[in-house]
């Protein structure tokens, strides 16, 4: 089998291979680094390759599976590590110059759990400064560029990782989610991302971060590999006490199942404002597909929902106090744009943050009345194409809108994504299409609590009629 073949395959169709023994660990992690050596230069999507340490463990787990050692279907497998996420004796500089020479004593509760499974971590990757932007227009390490079209931002703030698994580096990337930060660049990049209910997967070694609202979730080709990735990634972690003590089920045992009968609801405000025409319409298709398939779709509504700009005051004075260690040492490493959000935001007012965490609340409870009514909620993942990197501007229905005045845009890049941190409800961002420019869309699902099983199965019953699974661009030839 060719390195790029090898490279084409998904984790639900490279595993048997490698527990056969027909294809070594090996042979798949020098296909990865062959792909990160070629498109580094033009993605910039990794801070840290690790090219040694990843030939090392392939070699480890090909003698432990000859052995009788195989760990299941993520062994041997190459994935990618967001470098906001701890890992031992290896730079975590959370995208900043504060942290370039920071090297962690232990892995996060993620990396664990994956080299645990056997995956092979070949890179650190790169990311929106401290993982505050929905760009990944990095100024201490270069911005990040979309495989799509390498003159687009990737989304954001994992960018890097949501680059290589649509460019074929990576099969697998894990990232973080505090306002949408795996969902916004799977969508801008044609891939699937998860983020799944707060407490289902364990916060502990993420970086410099808000603990209120943030997730870990994975990044992958298919459905039935974020399935795989969720199995390993999810469960009660004693040190942290964010997670949950509820089973775990066997995601990958409904992705065959049919939705007939699921209800699907589909929001008349909020999600769809200032909403580009062709994502409107590749939204649309995608639902009335999940209507085909036997779902019962409805229009919903939230009222509470013109109340959202409110929480967003609330995790700028919790980012503050994540910060504020690091600008009392370290201001001049900051970027100025960081900097300045940074230091206004601890002028927050105690009565503005608690209207946040009341207005949170209200939201938490309307979603709870709405999914009681609907199994699922259907709306966009973006409301538009992603922009060009450094532009001022967005398209939308063929006409320029400002999008960075005083950093709105890069809130707008959250709108439709930083609901569900807010809620803490699973939702998982699926391809639907391209636009007319070749940009990828995605359909964003919301589910109830811990009902990531329903969503998996939803979305790979969509992806399996859509034609949009594992599309991959021309980047990766």
């Amino acid at each position: 089998m060719t390195t790029e073949s090898l490279n084409l395959l998904t984790i639900t169709e490279l595993a048997p291979l490698i527990q056969s023994r027909e294809v070594s660990p090996v042979e798949v992690v020098e296909a990865a680094l062959a792909q990160a050596d070629a498109l580094q230069p033009v993605l910039n999507s990794f801070i840290t390759l690790l090219a040694d340490d990843a030939r090392r463990d392939a070699k480890e787990r090909e003698q432990a599976i000859k052995a009788g050692d195989y760990r299941g279907p993520l062994d041997g497998i190459p994935i990618g590590i967001k470098d906001n996420l701890a890992t031992k004796g290896i730079r975590t500089t959370v995208g900043s110059k504060v942290l370039r020479d920071y090297v962690p004593q232990e892995d996060a509760a993620a990396v664990e759990a994956c080299r645990r499974a056997g995956a092979i971590v070949i890179g650190k990757e790169n990311l929106h400064e401290f993982a505050a932007g929905g760009t990944s227009e990095n100024p201490h390490y270069g911005a990040v560029h979309n495989p799509w079209d390498i003159e687009r931002i990737p989304g954001g703030s994992s960018g890097g990782g949501a680059a290589n698994v649509a460019a074929r580096v990576t099969h697998a990337s894990i990232g973080t989610d505090l306002a949408g930060s795996v969902r916004i660049p799977a969508s801008y990049c044609g891939v699937v991302g998860l983020k799944a209910t707060f407490g289902r997967v364990s916060q502990r070694g993420i970086q410099v971060t808000s603990h209120n609202g943030d997730h870990v979730g994975p990044m992958t080709r298919s459905v039935a590999d974020c399935a795989i990735m969720l199995q390993v990634l999810a469960g009660n972690d004693p040190a942290d006490p964010s997670t949950v003590p509820v089973d775990v089920p066997d995601y990958l045992s409904l992705l065959g199942q049919s939705i007939g009968g699921l209800r699907i609801g589909v929001p008349t405000n909020y999600y769809f404002d200032m909403v580009d025409d062709e994502v409107d319409a590749s939204i649309r298709k995608a639902i009335s597909s999940l209507g085909e398939l036997g779902a019962n779709v409805s229009d919903v509504e939230f009222a509470t929902l013109k109340y959202m700009e409110l929480v967003r005051a609330g995790t700028g004075a919790d980012s503050f106090i994540a910060h504020e260690h690091l600008l009392k040492q370290h201001r001049d490493d900051y970027s100025p744009e960081l900097a300045s959000r940074m230091l206004a935001s601890q002028f927050s007012l105690g009565r503005d943050y608690a209207k946040a965490l009341k207005v949170q609340r209200l939201i938490e409870d309307e979603f709870a009345q709405v999914l009681q009514d609907v199994d699922i909620i259907a709306t966009p993942t973006m409301a538009f194409p992603p922009r060009r990197i450094g532009a001022d501007t967005a398209m939308i229905s063929g006409k320029e809108h400002p999008l960075r005045v005083s950093g709105a845009g890069d809130l707008y890049l959250g709108h439709n994504t930083h609901v569900s941190n807010a809620t803490g409800l699973p939702t998982i961002t699926v391809p639907c299409g391209l636009t007319s420019e070749g940009l990828p869309i995605g359909l964003q699902l919301i589910g109830r609590p811990f009902e990531e099983a329903l969503l998996l199965q939803a979305a790979a019953q969509y992806e399996k009629i859509s034609g949009w699974g594992n599309s991959a661009p021309e980047l990766t030839n």
